[in-house]
């Protein structure tokens, strides 16, 4: 039973020493960067205000209600002048001007309502305010397919400098071999101080190579953390990279790619913000009422103390259809109509421009990474070749055949393949990455 146990530990172990070096895979790292990324919380926000400003833009077809209460002290009374036949049979025929002056204080007070009836101009901010959401929308696609493609690309630089520094550790490693066996052919008088000391150099060469890419890796880990919105003293690693490359992505490029649909939205905007302009021409119909009342009062303690003589209350209330119909504006609406016609003439050439732009580069990106599968299939062949060299020339060192300066060269031929090999398969990595970007499958990365 103990036995049992002991090996289920030891099984787990190498799972439980991955998490805690914090080893994430590439569909780990883009699902917690669109999570975490500040970049795409702006966006986020952005979408948020969009939906605010398209619910404040449909809310104008709402019905406004407002109450008002107005009380007046008149410094000087307002009067009214008028003859003395439209006062009555009590006036004279031949009356003279009469004066009517209104009282010291006044009190109006009441309840206002206006509805829309028919308004081309607020419908069509509606439609604008539309047109905003889904630019908001497209832009957050294309922050998050940015930032995948920034993600992918981190990784996979990450992943060439990680196998890099295992492959450098092998070959100081081997190095070290070397150097024991050449020590023990000098103390033997078998070879000179000169071979002992260009091995030495040579492993030294090697580590400082080790030190750089260690460097490198780390600031590659740092950049990543920085996209995931991760504290810098989080432990991060990433997968070690494939023994053989993808296979060349056959497809097209798609025609809904958030570049695209952004440009073609930015067209229709210019095209409803046009026909926002012409519907101002229009009329627009306003149906508003109020129910209220007006008091006047020679003195101001006679509105809370009143009776029949005091008792100067008269009722306000009304019904009202306005039609307001554009007439002149100075030419403001043709100049701006014609400011947003060549935003859409504008929007409609910078599209057919990005579709070729991106035609050519999914040309260009398939072509390449056809070539950096003919490259990274030629290095390994000529790492395979290199190995079995340099092994022979060993041999052969060993039994004072060949010399240390044809030993090195080998063993450089060896490094310069291996460098090749992990800088072709990261170039077909990142070459695959753009054909997936510009098919519009980097969903594929986190399936």
């Amino acid at each position: 039973m103990n036995t049992r146990l002991m090996f289920v530990l030891l099984a787990a172990l190498p799972s439980a020493l991955c998490a805690q070096g914090g080893v994430m895979s590439l569909k780990e790292c883009i699902e917690t960067g669109i999570r975490n990324n500040l970049t795409l919380a702006e966006s986020r926000i952005d979408m948020e205000k969009s939906r605010t400003a398209l619910t404040q833009s449909r809310s104008r077809l709402l019905a406004v209600i407002a109450a008002d209460f107005m009380l007046t002290d008149y410094f000087m009374k307002p009067a009214n002048v008028t003859s003395g036949t439209l006062l009555g049979n009590d006036f004279p025929d031949e009356p003279t001007w009469q004066k009517i002056q209104s009282m010291q204080y006044a009190v109006a007070a009441g309840v206002k309502v206006s509805v829309p009836l028919y308004s081309q101009t607020i419908l069509a901010a509606s439609k604008v305010a539309q047109t905003l959401v889904n630019l908001s929308s497209l832009g957050y696609e294309k922050a998050v397919e940015d930032l995948t493609v920034q993600i992918g690309n981190v990784y996979y630089l990450a992943q060439a400098s990680q196998l890099q520094q295992r492959l450098l550790d092998e070959n100081i490693s081997r190095m070290k071999e070397l150097y024991a066996i050449t020590e023990e052919m000098f103390k033997g008088g078998v070879v000179m101080e000169t071979d002992l000391s260009r091995v030495k150099i040579n492993m030294e060469s090697l580590t400082a190579q080790r030190d750089r890419y260690a460097t490198l890796y780390e600031q590659q880990l740092n950049l990543l953390r920085f996209l995931l919105d991760l504290p810098p003293e989080t432990s991060v690693g990433v997968v070690e990279m494939a023994a053989d490359v993808p296979a060349a992505y056959i497809g097209v490029r798609s025609e809904m790619l958030p570049e695209l649909r952004l440009i073609a939205a930015k067209g229709e905007l210019a095209e409803r913000q046009a026909k926002a302009v012409r519907a101002g021409y229009l009329p627009s119909v306003m149906l508003g009422g109020q129910l209220g009342a007006v008091g006047y009062q020679e003195k101001l303690r006679h509105f809370f103390h009143t009776d029949g003589d005091t008792h100067n209350w008269f009722g306000n209330t009304y019904l009202a259809l306005t039609v307001n119909i554009p007439i002149f504006d100075g030419n403001d609406k043709r100049l701006r109509r014609r400011q947003y016609e060549y935003d859409r003439h504008r929007a409609m050439v910078e599209y057919e421009q990005k579709r070729k732009q991106m035609d050519k580069d999914y040309g260009d990106a398939m072509r390449q990474l056809r070539h950096n599968i003919e490259v990274f299939n030629t290095q390994q062949k000529s790492y395979r070749q290199a190995v079995s060299v340099y092994e022979v020339t060993g041999e052969k060192y060993k039994e004072g055949v060949a010399s240390m300066t044809e030993l090195l060269q080998d063993e450089m031929r060896l490094r310069n393949a291996q460098s090749a090999c992990v800088q072709a398969h990261c170039m077909c990595d990142m070459a695959r990455l753009e054909l997936l970007k510009l098919s519009g499958a980097l969903d594929e990365l986190t399936r």
